[in-house]
């Protein structure tokens, strides 16, 4: 006896796909975010070795996973132009527009130094737990960062604008720039709603770059280098755990 079982058309694999991610970015994350973050938060703070490595680890995965899921809609048939998997249309001014975001980023960061350990105070309760202090949590920290600017424009800027110019085709470039920043900015629920807003106008300036260059590479290495700050701002020799160990 022959047990037949029916295969969904490739056309339908793919829609099925895309609102299932689109339903997570919109619906899901911000809420499982928080809720991740806060158990990952309570763990930390209680000493658990490796907790805040784990945390770092499950974001790493989170970046993996959503990525792949970008690229495999984009293999099954969304032209990669749509998604912004292209070259930008001009190479000198989208490497122009980096430099000036880096440097400016980097120097704002050396500035920010001096005020490092009353920095850690005012984020202890919104996003405390991220803030690395080992050499090992700051290299994980690096992955994280570079990990984020590429799944997070590929979802918020390239997939979602994607979506919905496509299910919402009444919508113009900038009503979509504004819906995908205010997706993006929930999110980060989980780091307080002061970082729901800040983070959302981050998301506009990317979607800007993006639409400005035509290609996601310069939102991505823009945004990457937003989240290594991190590594600039609070210098390893300062951070509590290592003060304590060397105390000890």
């Amino acid at each position: 006896m022959r047990i037949y079982i029916p295969i969904m058309p490739a056309h339908q694999i793919l829609t099925l796909l895309t609102h299932v991610l689109a339903a997570y970015l919109i619906l899901a994350a911000p809420w499982l975010g928080r809720l991740w973050y806060q158990r990952a938060r309570k763990r930390i703070e209680s000493g658990e070795p490796g907790a805040k490595v784990g945390l770092y680890r499950g974001m790493v995965v989170e970046q993996a996973v959503t990525t792949c899921v970008v690229l495999a809609i984009w293999r099954a048939g969304v032209p990669g132009g749509t998604l912004g998997l292209m070259a930008p249309r001009s190479w000198a001014g989208t490497c122009l527009a980096i430099l000036i975001a880096v440097a400016a980023l980097a120097w704002s960061s050396i500035l920010l130094r001096p005020k490092a350990e009353r920095l850690r105070i005012r984020l202890k309760d919104r996003v405390g737990a991220l803030l690395p202090d080992t050499h090992q949590q700051r290299s994980w920290w690096a992955v994280v960062s570079v990990g984020a600017g590429v799944s997070e424009e590929l979802c918020f800027r390239g997939f979602l604008l994607y979506y919905l110019a496509t299910y919402l085709p009444h919508t113009n470039t900038w009503e979509r720039l504004l819906l995908t920043s205010i997706v993006f900015g929930m999110a980060h629920v989980y780091q307080g709603w002061r970082s729901v807003i800040g983070t959302g106008v981050l998301g506009l300036i990317f979607a800007g770059l993006y639409v400005l260059t035509g290609s996601l590479l310069a939102p991505m290495v823009v945004h990457a280098a937003v989240d290594s700050r991190v590594l600039l701002i609070f210098p390893v020799e300062s951070s509590p755990s290592l003060v304590m160990q060397s105390n000890a």
